[in-house]
């Protein structure tokens, strides 16, 4: 009789307790998800903080979270998996325990191991009771995102041409002479201050000179990144492809930014993209956020994207492709005629390298980003 007694007991416990927590698991549970900044760069580490609150007196013994987020957010032992539309997703889980009344904070070290928008959808929430009888899973949708720009690719600058970014450049016309370019000398017309009086040449033609200035004009780059694979069709580029394209891309603006050159920036992309020149911090961080968010989609070809370029303010011109057409070379060919400094970055040219002109020189984009390892 006593063995039946005490079954009873334990089977009346196990019983109740069910029912507690399958009728009060989730009563008065507040869960909460957040990333700890909108925007980093790639391989930086930020924070993913989950926050979860018992406002109840029944305490929970057992509680399970597992969080979905994108495969390039990396957490310490993180699984990747598969969602019905075939992606691949991040999943790490967790494990709370809470007494009643109890709030409860979790902070996990993430690093962002690739540019783009990385997000975090959702949260499985899973209750249990005491000896796991009962398990009830609740999902909270969580819609934080960050946005993880691109870093430069590692170049050395004496890849980079003498002059490009240096300085102010000569030009045949403009408003105004520059007073700190002189060329030489010319006689003294009675307009001249007494201060632009060339008094070693006065002294050796007997005649009154003034000094030469020629007219020269700022620096301004121009950044045409092609989303094109190939010259016989609107095919995209691979996206490896596309994210060594974009680190080269970010170096010459950060080398823009150093040297305190403005800078504009166009894609062929889906909607073809366009950003006028300028120049500053704000300026460079407008671009990179285009960058990051850069999909590999062609919209127009890059032969009907370059004509229609405009480069009359340009000084500069840095076109990053994987391929140089036969009117894209001659197109380079007539503004390295005008004056212009053009650059080709590419991974590597395996279709009409004869179409480079032979005043543009080729640089090979490095599959090595600064500050971080090949990929």
């Amino acid at each position: 009789m006593e063995l039946i007694a005490m079954a009873l007991i334990v089977a009346a416990v196990l019983v109740g307790q069910f029912v507690l927590y399958e009728k009060l698991g989730f009563k008065n549970v507040a869960y909460k998800i957040s990333i700890s900044t909108p925007e980093a760069y790639e391989n930086d580490e930020i924070e993913i903080v989950e926050e979860i609150e018992n406002a109840k007196r029944l305490p929970l013994v057992w509680v399970r979270s597992e969080i979905s987020c994108s495969p390039h957010l990396t957490f310490k032992g993180q699984q990747t998996i598969r969602n019905d539309k075939d992606e691949q997703r991040g999943l790490i889980s967790g494990i709370f325990v809470l007494r009643g009344y109890r709030k409860c904070r979790r902070v996990w070290r993430v690093r962002c191991e690739k540019r783009g928008i990385m997000t975090i959808d959702d949260a499985a929430l899973t209750i249990s009771d005491l000896f796991g009888l009962s398990k009830r899973t609740k999902v909270f949708k969580a819609f934080d995102s960050v946005r993880v720009l691109p870093v430069p690719v590692d170049m050395e600058t004496g890849e980079m041409s003498g002059d490009l970014f240096i300085g102010n450049m000569q030009v045949q016309r403009f408003m105004l002479p520059d007073p700190f370019v002189i060329s030489g000398a010319r006689e003294y017309t009675g307009r001249e201050p007494m201060n632009r009086i060339h008094w070693k040449q006065t002294a050796h033609t007997g005649k009154i000179m003034a000094y030469r200035n020629e007219f020269t004009t700022e620096r301004c780059v121009m950044i045409i990144l092609n989303m094109q694979r190939g010259s016989s069709y609107c095919r995209s580029v691979s996206e490896s492809t596309l994210d060594l394209q974009i680190k080269s891309a970010a170096f010459v603006l950060d080398y823009c930014q150093n040297m305190s050159a403005e800078c504009a920036f166009a894609a062929n992309c889906s909607e073809s993209l366009m950003i006028p020149a300028s120049s500053g911090y704000e300026h460079t961080l407008e671009i990179l956020r285009k960058l990051a968010e850069l999909e590999p989609l062609c919209g127009e070809r890059i032969d009907d994207f370059f004509m229609r370029s405009d480069f009359n303010e340009i000084t500069d011109v840095i076109f990053i492709t994987p391929f140089v057409s036969e009117n894209i070379g001659a197109r380079l060919a007539r503004l390295v005629s005008k004056g212009k400094c053009c650059k080709i970055f590419t991974t590597g040219l395996n279709e009409g390298e004869e179409y480079v002109p032979p005043t543009v020189e080729v640089v090979t984009i490095p599959r090595t980003a600064k500050g971080g390892e090949a990929r």
